[in-house]
């Protein structure tokens, strides 16, 4: 189940990406609760505007039973993660619940502007 989300995740759709919750999921985020289709749709938009055109790389996946755990990074367009960690219940072959943690860094706006300058 975790590795259809993961690939449904890939694709960038906020529609592929809610398939894989249920109205009683919920995500913990950013010190928040977002409970329902609802609030996971707001889940995803942040993660978007965060890390826009994102390419992710999932470097460990492990399932236990209903836990799940996924570690990885990105890079987008303006953000780079290399510290992203998920953990997930899953209940009747969907995700019950989520955690989601990841440190944004910058990417460094002044050396594009003069790559472009000089170029």
């Amino acid at each position: 189940m975790l590795e259809n989300h993961l690939k449904l995740s890939r694709r960038g759709s906020e529609e592929d990406f809610l398939k894989s919750y249920r109205e009683d999921s919920f995500i913990i985020m950013d010190g928040t609760v977002r409970r329902g289709l609802d609030g996971i749709r707001l889940c995803y938009r942040q993660l978007i505007r965060d890390l826009p055109n994102a390419r992710f790389v999932y470097k460990s996946v492990i399932v236990e039973r209903e836990v799940g755990f996924l570690k990885w990074s990105a890079d987008s367009d303006t953000n780079t993660v290399s510290d992203g960690a998920d953990s997930y219940v899953i209940r009747s072959g969907y995700i019950y619940a989520q955690t989601i943690h990841y440190t944004l860094a910058p990417k460094n706006k002044s050396a594009d502007v003069s790559k472009q300058k000089s170029g």
